[in-house]
Protein backbone atom coordinates (compact mmCIF):
# COMPACT_ATOMS: atom_id res chain seq x y z
CA UNK A 1 0.00 0.00 0.00
CA UNK A 2 1.63 3.02 -1.47
CA UNK A 3 1.00 6.64 0.77
CA UNK A 4 -1.21 8.42 -1.71
CA UNK A 5 -0.51 12.28 -2.55
CA UNK A 6 -2.49 15.04 -0.52
CA UNK A 7 -3.68 17.62 -3.27
CA UNK A 8 -3.17 15.22 -6.48
CA UNK A 9 -6.46 16.96 -8.91
CA UNK A 10 -8.86 13.98 -9.21
CA UNK A 11 -7.49 11.32 -6.97
CA UNK A 12 -9.86 8.50 -6.01
CA UNK A 13 -7.42 7.82 -3.03
CA UNK A 14 -7.56 9.23 0.00
CA UNK A 15 -4.96 11.87 1.01
CA UNK A 16 -2.19 11.15 3.25
CA UNK A 17 -4.19 12.25 5.89
CA UNK A 18 -7.01 10.70 5.30
CA UNK A 19 -4.73 7.27 5.36
CA UNK A 20 -3.60 8.52 8.92
CA UNK A 21 -7.19 8.88 10.40
CA UNK A 22 -8.20 5.27 8.82
CA UNK A 23 -5.42 3.86 10.58
CA UNK A 24 -6.13 5.15 13.97
CA UNK A 25 -3.32 7.04 14.54
CA UNK A 26 -2.40 8.69 17.69
CA UNK A 27 -1.89 12.56 17.53
CA UNK A 28 1.90 13.70 17.07
CA UNK A 29 4.61 13.93 18.90
CA UNK A 30 4.97 17.42 20.40
CA UNK A 31 8.63 17.00 19.13
CA UNK A 32 7.44 17.00 15.44
CA UNK A 33 7.42 20.29 13.13
CA UNK A 34 4.24 21.46 12.67
CA UNK A 35 2.73 18.20 12.35
CA UNK A 36 -0.98 18.91 12.48
CA UNK A 37 -3.45 16.73 14.47
CA UNK A 38 -4.25 13.58 13.20
CA UNK A 39 -8.23 12.17 13.63
CA UNK A 40 -7.72 8.40 15.26
CA UNK A 41 -11.13 6.59 15.07
CA UNK A 42 -10.48 3.66 15.38
CA UNK A 43 -8.77 2.37 18.45
CA UNK A 44 -5.08 1.15 18.36
CA UNK A 45 -4.35 -2.56 17.93
CA UNK A 46 -1.47 -2.47 19.69
CA UNK A 47 -2.84 -1.22 23.05
CA UNK A 48 -4.50 -4.24 23.67
CA UNK A 49 -2.39 -7.20 24.72
CA UNK A 50 -0.74 -9.86 22.37
CA UNK A 51 -2.03 -13.33 22.73
CA UNK A 52 1.18 -14.97 23.63
CA UNK A 53 4.54 -12.69 23.70
CA UNK A 54 6.14 -13.05 20.41
CA UNK A 55 9.98 -14.02 20.99
CA UNK A 56 13.08 -11.70 21.37
CA UNK A 57 14.64 -12.13 18.69
CA UNK A 58 11.79 -12.32 16.10
CA UNK A 59 10.73 -8.97 15.56
CA UNK A 60 7.27 -9.21 13.47
CA UNK A 61 6.14 -8.02 10.46
CA UNK A 62 4.65 -4.66 9.99
CA UNK A 63 2.86 -3.15 7.21
CA UNK A 64 4.41 -0.37 5.19
CA UNK A 65 2.74 2.92 4.11
CA UNK A 66 1.34 4.19 7.34
CA UNK A 67 2.00 6.54 9.74
CA UNK A 68 1.73 4.85 12.86
CA UNK A 69 4.45 2.55 11.22
CA UNK A 70 7.61 3.59 13.64
CA UNK A 71 5.04 3.38 16.83
CA UNK A 72 4.01 -0.37 15.62
CA UNK A 73 7.99 -0.80 15.69
CA UNK A 74 8.24 0.58 18.73
CA UNK A 75 5.66 -1.45 20.60
CA UNK A 76 6.66 -4.46 18.94
CA UNK A 77 10.18 -3.81 21.00
CA UNK A 78 8.48 -3.31 24.18
CA UNK A 79 6.43 -6.42 24.05
CA UNK A 80 9.94 -8.34 22.76
CA UNK A 81 12.03 -6.62 25.25
CA UNK A 82 9.91 -6.00 28.42
CA UNK A 83 11.61 -3.24 30.48
CA UNK A 84 13.78 -1.98 27.93
CA UNK A 85 13.27 1.17 25.86
CA UNK A 86 13.09 1.12 21.99
CA UNK A 87 15.84 2.85 19.81
CA UNK A 88 14.93 6.83 20.25
CA UNK A 89 15.39 6.29 16.20
CA UNK A 90 11.82 4.87 16.16
CA UNK A 91 9.84 7.42 18.18
CA UNK A 92 12.42 10.86 18.30
CA UNK A 93 12.97 10.18 14.39
CA UNK A 94 10.93 8.12 12.39
CA UNK A 95 7.89 8.84 13.77
CA UNK A 96 8.98 12.67 13.87
CA UNK A 97 9.43 13.37 10.51
CA UNK A 98 6.61 11.38 9.42
CA UNK A 99 4.38 13.55 11.11
CA UNK A 100 6.46 16.50 10.12
CA UNK A 101 6.47 16.07 6.40
CA UNK A 102 2.73 14.89 6.40
CA UNK A 103 1.93 18.26 7.28
CA UNK A 104 3.42 19.53 4.59
CA UNK A 105 1.03 20.36 1.82
CA UNK A 106 0.20 22.19 -1.51
CA UNK A 107 1.76 25.62 0.01
CA UNK A 108 5.03 23.89 1.13
CA UNK A 109 5.60 21.62 -2.43
CA UNK A 110 4.59 21.43 -5.38
CA UNK A 111 2.70 18.23 -6.80
CA UNK A 112 5.80 16.44 -7.90
CA UNK A 113 7.17 17.35 -4.23
CA UNK A 114 4.11 15.53 -2.44
CA UNK A 115 4.34 12.79 -4.49
CA UNK A 116 8.14 12.55 -3.42
CA UNK A 117 7.41 12.87 0.05
CA UNK A 118 4.94 10.19 -0.38
CA UNK A 119 6.90 7.58 -1.76
CA UNK A 120 9.63 8.70 0.65
CA UNK A 121 8.03 8.07 3.52
CA UNK A 122 7.10 4.27 2.30
CA UNK A 123 10.44 3.60 1.07
CA UNK A 124 12.05 4.56 4.02
CA UNK A 125 9.49 2.03 6.05
CA UNK A 126 10.15 -0.56 2.91
CA UNK A 127 13.94 -0.16 3.75
CA UNK A 128 13.89 -1.02 7.61
CA UNK A 129 11.43 -4.00 6.87
CA UNK A 130 13.94 -5.23 4.53
CA UNK A 131 16.49 -5.42 7.33
CA UNK A 132 14.29 -7.22 9.42
CA UNK A 133 13.41 -9.94 6.68
CA UNK A 134 17.11 -9.99 6.06
CA UNK A 135 18.56 -10.13 9.22
CA UNK A 136 15.98 -11.53 12.08
CA UNK A 137 17.63 -11.80 15.35
CA UNK A 138 20.67 -9.77 13.86
CA UNK A 139 17.70 -7.13 13.46
CA UNK A 140 16.79 -7.59 17.02
CA UNK A 141 20.01 -7.44 18.37
CA UNK A 142 20.89 -4.30 16.61
CA UNK A 143 17.33 -2.64 17.99
CA UNK A 144 19.30 -3.22 21.68
CA UNK A 145 22.15 -0.86 20.71
CA UNK A 146 20.36 2.57 19.86
CA UNK A 147 23.15 4.00 18.49
CA UNK A 148 24.24 0.96 16.03
CA UNK A 149 20.79 0.94 15.37
CA UNK A 150 20.15 5.15 14.49
CA UNK A 151 23.75 4.62 12.01
CA UNK A 152 21.67 1.87 10.16
CA UNK A 153 18.68 3.45 9.91
CA UNK A 154 20.38 6.88 8.91
CA UNK A 155 21.96 4.82 5.78
CA UNK A 156 18.74 3.59 4.62
CA UNK A 157 17.71 7.59 4.05
CA UNK A 158 19.67 8.42 1.08
CA UNK A 159 18.29 5.32 -0.75
CA UNK A 160 15.10 5.82 -0.18
CA UNK A 161 15.47 9.69 -1.12
CA UNK A 162 16.67 9.00 -4.34
CA UNK A 163 14.32 6.11 -5.45
CA UNK A 164 11.80 8.46 -4.65
CA UNK A 165 12.54 10.41 -6.93
CA UNK A 166 14.79 13.86 -5.35
CA UNK A 167 16.92 14.27 -8.46
CA UNK A 168 13.44 15.41 -10.34
CA UNK A 169 12.55 18.00 -8.04
CA UNK A 170 12.43 21.89 -7.92
CA UNK A 171 15.03 23.62 -6.04
CA UNK A 172 12.05 25.09 -4.15
CA UNK A 173 11.10 21.43 -3.24
CA UNK A 174 14.67 20.65 -2.31
CA UNK A 175 14.86 23.22 -0.26
CA UNK A 176 11.88 23.18 1.87
CA UNK A 177 12.36 19.42 1.85
CA UNK A 178 15.96 19.89 3.37
CA UNK A 179 14.94 22.78 5.82
CA UNK A 180 12.05 20.54 6.84
CA UNK A 181 14.89 18.72 9.93
CA UNK A 182 15.62 19.92 13.58
CA UNK A 183 19.21 20.94 12.99
CA UNK A 184 20.29 19.05 15.80
CA UNK A 185 19.00 15.63 14.12
CA UNK A 186 21.34 16.30 11.25
CA UNK A 187 24.66 18.28 13.17
CA UNK A 188 26.00 14.75 13.94
CA UNK A 189 28.69 12.78 11.79
CA UNK A 190 25.91 10.43 10.12
CA UNK A 191 23.43 13.44 9.62
CA UNK A 192 26.10 15.31 7.63
CA UNK A 193 27.24 12.41 5.59
CA UNK A 194 23.49 11.98 5.16
CA UNK A 195 23.18 15.32 3.69
CA UNK A 196 26.61 15.49 1.69
CA UNK A 197 25.87 12.12 -0.07
CA UNK A 198 22.45 13.56 -1.44
CA UNK A 199 24.37 16.80 -2.52
CA UNK A 200 26.85 15.03 -4.33
CA UNK A 201 24.06 13.75 -6.23
CA UNK A 202 22.69 17.31 -7.26
CA UNK A 203 24.06 19.20 -9.88
CA UNK A 204 26.48 22.16 -8.88
CA UNK A 205 24.06 25.04 -9.49
CA UNK A 206 21.39 23.58 -7.67
CA UNK A 207 23.36 23.03 -4.52
CA UNK A 208 24.74 26.70 -4.51
CA UNK A 209 20.84 28.04 -4.79
CA UNK A 210 19.93 25.31 -1.91
CA UNK A 211 23.09 26.20 0.31
CA UNK A 212 21.86 30.16 -0.27
CA UNK A 213 18.24 29.90 0.20
CA UNK A 214 18.65 27.59 3.19
CA UNK A 215 21.58 29.65 5.34
CA UNK A 216 19.41 32.80 4.43
CA UNK A 217 15.92 31.10 5.76
CA UNK A 218 17.73 29.43 8.70
CA UNK A 219 19.48 32.77 9.43
CA UNK A 220 16.56 34.61 10.07
CA UNK A 221 14.84 32.39 12.62
CA UNK A 222 18.02 31.06 13.93
CA UNK A 223 21.10 32.90 13.82
CA UNK A 224 23.47 31.11 16.07
CA UNK A 225 22.19 27.51 15.25
CA UNK A 226 22.97 27.95 11.43
CA UNK A 227 26.67 29.75 12.03
CA UNK A 228 26.60 26.45 14.00
CA UNK A 229 25.60 24.17 11.43
CA UNK A 230 27.81 26.17 8.71
CA UNK A 231 30.97 25.19 11.05
CA UNK A 232 30.00 21.68 11.89
CA UNK A 233 30.02 21.19 7.62
CA UNK A 234 32.95 23.17 7.16
CA UNK A 235 34.61 21.45 9.77
CA UNK A 236 33.17 17.48 8.77
CA UNK A 237 34.27 18.40 5.12
CA UNK A 238 37.85 19.18 5.94
CA UNK A 239 37.95 15.88 7.93
CA UNK A 240 37.29 13.60 4.82
CA UNK A 241 39.24 15.33 2.47
CA UNK A 242 41.89 14.64 5.78
CA UNK A 243 41.20 11.05 6.06
CA UNK A 244 41.22 10.88 1.84
CA UNK A 245 44.37 12.61 1.95
CA UNK A 246 46.24 10.22 4.22
CA UNK A 247 45.19 7.04 2.23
Amino acid sequence: MSLPVTGRAGATAPSLDETAATQGAAPPSPNALGARTLAAPERNTLSQAPAASPGTNSPREVPTGRMDYYRQRAEDFRARNPGMQPPPYYLQYGDKYVQAFAALGPGQLSLAGLEWRDKALKLLQVEMEKARVASGSDFAELERHPEDFRKFAYKTHVTAYLEAGLLSLSTQDLTTILTTPDLQDLLNKDGLEQILEVLDQVGSKDVATIVNATSSQVRQELQDQAERMEREVKSFMYQRWWDGGRH
